[in-house]
């Protein structure tokens, strides 16, 4: 229908994966499916098309953890939040150097 209308006659919608890619991506999630069941003790993710693994990031603070010293966790709140950004710095990092070799 848009192909035939003439607002949109020049637009192209590509795919957002091939049949193959789609088919990789199936074979990915289940990977990371079977890390998640016989490894829970750490937290795993998809970035760049491999299966990453880390520890988990400490909870939030509730009221509950009054025990705990305050100065204690936010330092480890800091900590964590600085590995989650220097993570996704680094891939992003690594995605940008990935398309500049295709472009070359």
């Amino acid at each position: 229908k848009l192909k035939n209308s003439e607002r949109f006659s020049k637009v192209f919608i590509s795919p957002d994966r091939t049949p193959a890619e789609r088919e990789e991506r199936r074979k990915l999630v289940a990977a990371l499916k079977e890390k998640v069941r016989t490894e829970p003790q750490q937290y795993h993710y998809l970035r760049n098309g491999e299966i990453c693994s880390r520890e988990h990031l400490p909870r939030y603070r509730t009221t509950d953890d009054s025990e705990e010293n305050d100065s204690d966790s936010d330092q480890r709140m800091a900590e964590a939040v600085l590995l989650e950004l220097k993570e996704a710095f680094d891939g992003f990092e690594q995605s940008i150097d990935k398309r500049l070799e295709k472009m070359c």
